[in-house]
């Protein structure tokens, strides 16, 4: 929580406290190339992740065309709406980093 005296002119210090959030340490302390790499990084988890999604539904798709008494149809349905889903989600967020890029451009 930020108190009148931590905050001193324009500049606060912040503090990532989730691990998930890029590391657990002081902003303030981190480089840019830190920031963009690990940005990178988690940028291509993500898309390892949907890329995992979407083979498993795959998987059971094919599973459920040639033997059909392996898999259950509810298994199939929910794997592939959470590849459909991710794949979605995805585009629209590479759709927005490209918008922004396109604008930062623009700025100049």
């Amino acid at each position: 929580m930020l108190t009148p005296n931590s905050v001193q002119g324009d500049i606060v210090s912040l503090v990532a406290t989730n691990r998930m959030h890029f590391g657990a340490q002081r902003i303030s302390e981190r480089k840019p190339d830190e920031f963009i790499s690990d940005f990178a990084n988690s940028l291509k988890e993500a898309f390892y992740k949907v890329n995992d999604l979407q083979q498993e539904s795959d998987r059971l798709t094919e599973a459920m065309a040639v033997r059909p008494d392996s898999v259950d149809i509810h298994d199939v349905t929910i794997a592939a709406e959470k590849a459909r889903l991710a794949l979605q989600f995805t585009k629209s967020v590479v759709e927005r980093i490209t918008q922004a890029y396109r604008e930062l451009s623009n700025l100049r």
